[in-house]
């Protein structure tokens, strides 16, 4: 058995080489301050089994007052955890971890629980076998900086972290927490489609679905997120009004929700978004002719609602037949596309812009803001702030030209006459 005052650990060091080496450590908590000593086993332990033979065989720590004289650290509590028994239980369904999050008003639905249990998985695999005192910030940094994951990926990995040690605190495991650093992002906003894109892009000929063309006439129409155009059901159409109810959209699940995205059934964020006559005229004609009930879908395949798959494909099959993505025979040359299906998405618009379904509701926001300010957008849209409204405002050249009023005359007196005259 080995000894249990003693925990063995393993953590990079770098030589004076430059060059970083992995070495095992042990560590004990000093009965009398609470402080933790971390000591090494050695350069000739290579393994976790030589590490806990090394510990097996070492002399209990000192007792109280036998430790030299010096100065006396802030006392952490002393229990400790390992990670792998803190986390085992987190996000379970029914566990007091959860009971806790409901308690601190957090999300508890499956898809929350389901998704961080998956980083559950990942982080007790990687650290569950350590103390979570013996933790550090910069071999948990070196491990996300080497992981290729995206930015958003390794910052809820760090979330999770944190939410470990807030655990641990509930369980007795008073340690420091360290500092982990929020890891940025290159910015991936989608881009917009000019005045002429959208006249080339709605043509009933581009889609192999009628429906499809007033899907997603729907979403610019509005500003509709596609998972909002999913869920539109035709009680939320209020033709007299002009307008359409916003109230839930289809999860990655297929599961509809009452509620707006970063809603929730008590604050559900519900918006009710004007129409142009045309979309109207439109959907009435749709809803007339599908027999579509007040609370049926509006837009189904199969008797199912058009799935976020489905739809996607049809907007990109539709931007190549518009002639604003390159084409098939480029895709079929790129090795992009193969066996009737594009397998790569990226690289499809020449001028490098990124057009996707969302740039649609990008382009709404952008387009709106030519007569609307940013306040009076926010009721529109369902953000929390102007400023996430001035986020999707992509006012490219040509639109903010198009906005300059007349000004000749005052920019042919703004430079004094002397100037450029010898």
């Amino acid at each position: 058995m080995p000894n249990l005052q003693y925990h063995a650990f393993r953590k990079p060091k770098k030589l004076k080489s430059g060059k970083t080496v992995h070495r095992w450590y042990y560590y004990y908590i000093d009965a009398e301050t609470g402080k933790q000593v971390q000591k090494s086993c050695g350069t000739a332990v290579r393994s976790r089994q030589a590490a806990e033979d090394f510990i097996r065989t070492m002399p209990p720590p000192p007792e109280p007052g036998h430790k030299p004289s010096g100065s006396c650290a802030r006392p952490f509590g002393s229990t400790d955890l390992l990670i792998g028994e803190i986390a085992k239980d987190m996000f379970v369904p029914g566990s007091a971890h959860v009971h806790r999050r409901q308690q601190l008003k957090k999300s508890v639905t499956q898809e929350t629980l389901a998704a961080n249990r998956v980083f559950m998985r990942h982080i007790i695999g990687t650290w569950g076998h350590r103390m979570l005192r013996s933790l550090e910030l910069d071999e948990v940094m070196s491990y996300l900086f080497s992981a290729e994951r995206s930015s958003s990926w390794k910052n809820q990995y760090i979330s999770n972290l944190n939410e470990i040690y807030q655990e641990g605190q509930f369980l007795g495991c008073k340690v420091f927490r360290p500092d982990f650093p929020s890891i940025g992002s290159v910015p991936n906003k989608a881009d917009i489609l000019t005045q002429t894109e959208l006249e080339r892009f709605f043509r009933k000929e581009n889609f192999s679905h009628d429906f499809f063309f007033l899907f997603f006439l729907c979403a610019l129409s509005g500003g509709l997120r596609h998972g909002e155009v999913r869920a539109l059901r035709a009680r939320q159409i209020v033709f007299e009004k002009r307008a359409v109810i916003v109230d839930g959209y289809i999860k990655k699940s297929g599961v509809r929700t009452t509620y707006n995205k970063c809603g929730s059934p008590e604050h559900p964020k519900l918006r009710v978004v004007p129409y142009p006559d045309l979309t109207l005229k439109l959907l009435q004609r749709h809803v007339a002719e599908n027999c579509v009930e007040a609370d049926d879908y509006v837009f189904t395949y199969n008797g199912r609602p058009v799935s976020s798959s489905m739809a996607k494909t049809a907007f990109t099959m539709a931007l190549i037949k518009a002639g604003i993505a390159v084409s098939k025979e480029t895709l079929v040359e790129r090795g992009h596309w193969k066996g009737g299906h594009i397998h790569v998405t990226r690289d499809l618009i020449p001028d490098g812009r990124r057009i996707i379904i969302h740039s649609l509701r990008y382009t709404y926001i952008t387009l709106m803001s030519r007569n609307m300010d940013a306040h009076n957008l926010l009721k529109l849209t369902g953000h929390d702030s102007t400023a996430m409204v001035d986020y999707y405002n992509r006012t490219n050249l040509d639109m903010a030209l198009a906005a300059i009023p007349n000004a000749d005359a005052a920019t042919s007196a703004l430079l004094p006459c002397a100037i450029g005259k010898a």
